[in-house]
């Protein structure tokens, strides 16, 4: 399993990576990186986290992660069955701040990027317009060689900046709250919470998973992610059914028990404190979206 910490290098003829990458499924754990991060998900649906952040992810999806901020990619089961035909297609940018020097960031001119930077720690995905503006571009840069690379990078952080077209995934109280101890013990429970939420979980069995007690699992989740199991496994479920809400025409009473609840009043109530609406106003809201384009 790869660790948790990734040390990434640029090769001897650019500054900082670039990669346009197909594959089955995201194989990649729980992880943090010295580096800040700019993905955009071309193909493959799944979950993802970033800091204490659980949010489904989909083709067109732009990401700005800071430094080492915690983040993962799960795909969807249907990417990761070995009979499967579907595929997952990416581009990423990875740089670490200090390859443009100290003094860049005393310029006036790059204190907007300088604070995007900063900002980036709470995990940022990118909206609207300014998300295809920034996609055309990751386009460009994979395929970029030479100075236009830096121009192409630069131009995309000074988009996002002064555009401010965005979202913030993380809560302001996340930082570093993962170590490189925690990468393979928080992964096994991330990964039991997304490939079990739809029967019935047991915190004896997230507890015994990364080989703890129950008490002291609960407090050893709560601290490093900043909420608790049952949290966490029911923003699992109501990510998973929002989907079914955008992508299938089901009874409320269905996607419940499809999303592993035992009680449409439990899952109700637990659907509003999470998105702010309930299910059929969620779904009310989708519908005047699609009706709207």
């Amino acid at each position: 399993m790869l660790p948790v910490f990734q040390k990434i290098e640029a090769n001897i003829d650019h500054s900082f990576y670039v990669e346009h990458m197909e594959f089955k499924y995201f194989p990649n754990p729980l992880q943090f990186h010295p580096d800040v991060e700019l993905l955009f998900v071309i193909r493959g649906t799944g979950t993802r986290i970033v800091g204490d952040s659980v949010e489904r992810f989909k083709p067109g999806d732009l990401i700005l992660i800071g430094e080492n901020v915690p983040h993962a990619w799960y795909s969807d089961e249907q990417y990761t069955q070995k009979d499967s035909s579907l595929t997952s297609e990416i581009i990423f940018v990875l740089f670490k701040k200090d390859i443009f020097g100290e003094p860049f960031w005393r310029l006036p001119e790059s204190r907007n990027i300088l604070e995007l930077i900063q900002l980036s720690q709470r995990g940022i995905k990118l909206n609207g317009n300014t998300q295809l503006e920034v996609a055309s571009f990751m386009k460009a840069i994979s395929k970029a060689s030479g100075f236009e690379r830096i121009t192409i990078l630069f131009l995309m952080l000074e988009i996002i900046a002064s555009k401010k077209e965005f979202q913030l995934l993380t809560s302001p109280t996340v930082q570093e709250l993962i170590n490189i101890r925690d990468s393979d013990r928080l992964n096994r429970v991330y990964k039991y919470a997304i490939n079990n939420f739809h029967q019935g979980l047991s915190l004896d069995k997230a507890a015994a998973i990364a080989n703890l007690s129950v008490p002291a699992f609960c407090r050893y989740f709560k601290k490093r992610t900043n909420k608790t199991f049952i949290r966490f496994l029911n923003e699992i479920r109501i990510t998973h059914a929002c989907r079914l809400l955008a992508e299938e025409e089901l009874s409320v009473a269905s996607i419940c028990y499809t999303c592993g609840y035992t009680s449409v009043s439990y899952f109700i109530k637990k659907f509003k404190e999470i998105t702010g609406n309930t299910p059929l106003t969620y779904k009310r809201g989708l519908n005047k979206k699609v009706n709207s384009l």
